[in-house]
């Protein structure tokens, strides 16, 4: 077993977005969902089972400006 990171996901608003970053709307409503899926390797296109997962409190809405300045410096420092 192997600990999954997202940390170097990157979300942006910008449609032209050259970077692989993934892009969302302000002002709307997401939840993530992970998707689990057995493979044979890394390269294969044969697919096994797959499972699906969403949690409740994952759920956020996006802004396009943030209301807390301690925020505002979080995201320019990231």
């Amino acid at each position: 077993k192997q600990t999954i990171s997202f940390h170097k996901i990157k979300l942006t608003n910008n449609t032209l977005d050259q970077l692989g970053h993934i892009i969302l709307h302000s002002m709307h409503k997401y939840q993530p969902r992970f998707h689990i899926v057995q493979a044979n390797d890394v390269f294969s296109r044969r697919w096994g089972g797959c499972s699906s997962f969403s949690f409740p409190e994952t759920t956020f809405i996006t802004v396009t400006a943030y209301q807390n300045e301690e925020i505002t410096q979080l995201k320019i420092r990231t």
